[in-house]
């Protein structure tokens, strides 16, 4: 009798300890950045047990002010999200993909860029949480921001 016991609170403990501090099926939030704001949207694709979420993210983002050399910015990746941090309400992500940057004023040119994107996300009040990240690109573009989302 004492070894189902002891198999049931293993396989509870480490339920508890793994599961994501909010796993989602669809995102949206509004981000503050290094280098302007904007928006971000995505849904899950895969959810893989003990692990995280696979799924797909794009954003949108404008510069704080429009000047010769400043750009929008528009990408889509490939992300895990729902990374557990035991014991904590928190979970990580991480996000890589594509990203064009257009120049806001005249003149300039569209660029393409490969980037990656890391952070962590936390509850605020019911499906609306935090997130804090940092992003770096093939283009030599390295910024953070923190933002809120909503999770469905």
């Amino acid at each position: 009798m004492r070894r189902p016991l002891t198999a049931l609170t293993v396989l509870s403990l480490t339920a508890t300890l793994t599961a994501p501090a909010s796993a989602a099926a669809v995102w949206a939030g509004v981000d503050a950045t290094t280098s302007g704001y904007g928006v971000h949207a995505g849904t899950a694709l895969l959810p893989i047990p003990f692990i995280g979420t696979i799924g797909l993210e794009g954003s949108a983002e404008r510069p704080w002010q429009a000047t010769d050399t400043s750009y929008n910015r528009y990408a889509a990746g490939v992300t895990l999200r729902d990374l557990n941090l035991p014991l904590t309400k928190v979970d990580a992500f991480a996000t890589v993909g594509g990203q064009l940057t257009t120049p806001t004023t005249q003149g300039g040119e569209n660029r393409f860029a490969l980037y990656g994107e890391t952070g962590l996300r936390g509850p605020v009040l019911g499906p609306a949480g935090w997130r804090a990240f940092v992003r770096a690109s093939t283009a030599g573009q390295i910024g953070a921001g923190i933002g809120l989302e909503l999770r469905f």
